[in-house]
């Protein structure tokens, strides 16, 4: 016993030189840890392989931060207004993101119109397929595309697919053995260390990516299943955001792909054939329509918060209208902090989230911001059914679209990818589906407030407090 007790308390000094140097996290936040791993060092280091074993970029695919576009002179003299020059100044001098100006987009609302497209698309595939998703069901929707990905694979295309391990719990590795066998390469994101355990809960790939031929992209919030066609009776209506791009901004989702591959790739023969082949994939189309947006993604590899902060200077820009839409709503002081000053200055400010739980934990932490949220005049919607929607909308002038929700999961855990638009057109969309969704939403007025059992404030109390740790 007194053997096992010294190496716990070695492992936990060498864990503790590890969260004070090499992990990013709010004080607070490293001193539970700390204490944690002090006091109690045998919970310390199991709770470590819980939650903070982080997936680090390999060596073999640093070349890909090489990698030029060489679209990147193509600078029409666009006229943008001074809000969306400053946030475009910001992304571009804070996480490098580039400005995109041609593509031709398509926005989804639902996943019955996302899925057809994209199994289009697929069909459509004449050399190369990439799929990232965080969720992939053993379901209708997920049996489908993987018949469609095997057919294709066997016709010669080549076929890769990441999916999250987390994320895809129930779905097993032999579930794609048909696309294996047909050529297709596939790869679990952050496998647990015991299988059987199943550690690792953190620090999940929660992107969802999709090129083919690099000239089509996807990105947004929907994953593979029923429930996101509203076949599941427990989300129905399930409400989303996904958007298809065709034109310079597939170069980044492509980019950002490779890197993620290159993460779990363990096929040596496949990594020399992409850095030999490099164009083969970035093959996108010159659209002529203008769309200007930027691809920002984030993640525990980055030592800045990119996506939290991109949304923190949205927010500070706006003069008349914030629109929110997430199904989970756990967001940091800043964020917070941020989100109440616009509305104490007089903009409006919406918050829509969903009626339906579908993680009561994650809901009651949701619900406890509520009468935060109102004391500064927010208004709080409960959408009825299930929204997995992530988009806020500033002025009715800009907007983003992508995998994050407003949580510290999103900001400081997980991998996410987000488009930031600046075109009028398709941001009109995003506002003309948000009014829609109010048709379908109940406004939170005092009785909520009133009616909550004393059960129900205990719950959002304790949970709130362990979603900081968390």
């Amino acid at each position: 016993m007194a053997i096992l007790m010294f190496i716990s308390r070695v492992i936990s000094l060498f864990l503790m030189v590890v969260l004070i140097f090499y992990k990013r996290k709010e004080p607070a936040l490293l001193m539970a840890w700390l204490l944690l791993l002090v006091f109690l060092p045998p919970i310390g280091c199991v709770m470590y392989l819980l939650f903070e074993r982080t997936p680090l970029p390999r060596k073999a695919g640093l070349f890909l931060n090489d990698i030029k576009d060489e679209r990147r002179g193509r600078q029409a003299s666009v006229s943008l207004n001074d809000k969306i020059t400053s946030l475009v100044h910001f992304n571009e001098n804070y996480n490098s993101s580039r400005l995109y100006l041609y593509q031709d987009f398509m926005y989804f609302a639902d996943g019955k119109s996302k899925y057809q497209q994209l199994f289009k698309d697929i069909e459509g595939a004449k050399q190369s397929i990439h799929l990232q998703y965080f969720i992939i069901r053993e379901d209708e929707v997920g049996r489908q595309l993987v018949q469609l990905l095997t057919e294709k694979a066997a016709q010669g295309v080549e076929v890769r697919l990441i999916f999250d391990s987390a994320g895809c719990f129930g779905t097993r590795l032999k579930y794609f053995a048909s696309l294996m066998e047909a050529g297709g390469q596939v790869y679990q994101f952050h496998p647990p260390t015991f299988r059987l355990i199943g550690l690792n809960y953190n620090y999940r790939n929660h992107r969802k990516i999709v090129v083919i031929d690099g000239r089509i992209g996807y990105l947004g919030g929907m994953n593979i299943g029923n429930e996101y066609m509203s076949l599941d009776p427990k989300f129905s209506p399930w409400r989303d955001a996904h958007l298809r791009l065709v034109g310079d901004a597939v170069w980044e989702l492509q980019h950002r792909f490779l890197k993620d591959y290159y993460m779990v790739c363990d096929h040596q023969e496949d990594e020399r054939y992409i850095k030999d082949h490099l164009n083969h994939y970035f093959a996108s189309p010159l659209s002529t329509t203008l769309c200007p947006m930027q691809i920002v993604s984030d993640g525990p590899d980055t030592t800045t918060d990119d996506i939290k902060l991109t949304f923190v200077k949205m927010i500070q820009s706006a003069v008349h209208t914030i629109q929110i839409q997430t199904p989970y709503f756990i967001p940091d002081s800043l964020f917070l902090e941020t989100l109440k000053i616009a509305a104490y200055s007089g903009v409006k400010v919406e918050v829509m989230i969903p009626t339906i739980a579908d993680h009561h934990y994650v809901y009651r932490t949701t619900t406890s911001f509520i009468k935060e949220l109102r004391e500064a005049n927010i208004d709080v919607y409960f959408y009825k059914g299930f929204l997995h929607s992530k988009i806020i909308i500033i002025d009715e002038e800009l907007c983003t679209i992508g995998s994050t929700n407003i949580d510290e999961r999103s900001f400081k855990i997980n991998y996410e990818i987000n488009a930031f638009i600046y075109d009028k057109t398709l941001t009109r969309q995003a506002v003309h589906q948000f009014q829609l969704d109010l048709e379908n939403c109940l406004l939170v007025d005092d009785s909520y407030e009133q009616n909550k059992s004393a059960w129900i404030r205990f719950e959002e109390k304790v949970y709130r407090l362990i979603s900081m740790l968390l």
